[in-house]
């Protein structure tokens, strides 16, 4: 579970790990995608604002 920071403008400014997977290669990897994300910004009284959300990550590990 990752706290994401989202700026006026819908681009991340911030994340850290909430919830850790219990694997460093996992986290950082949450991290990363996180970071390459736009999004629309959060809107209060019509004006774009700054927002925090909680983001789940699940992972599916497939292989032999």
């Amino acid at each position: 579970m990752l706290q994401v920071e989202l700026d006026e403008s819908g681009r991340i400014s911030n994340t850290r790990i909430i919830n850790s997977s219990g694997y460093s290669r996992l986290d950082n990897a949450a991290l990363a995608a996180v970071k390459t994300w736009r999004c629309r910004p959060a809107v209060r009284d019509g004006q774009p604002v700054k927002a925090i959300a909680l983001q789940p990550f699940n992972f599916v590990i497939q292989g032999n």
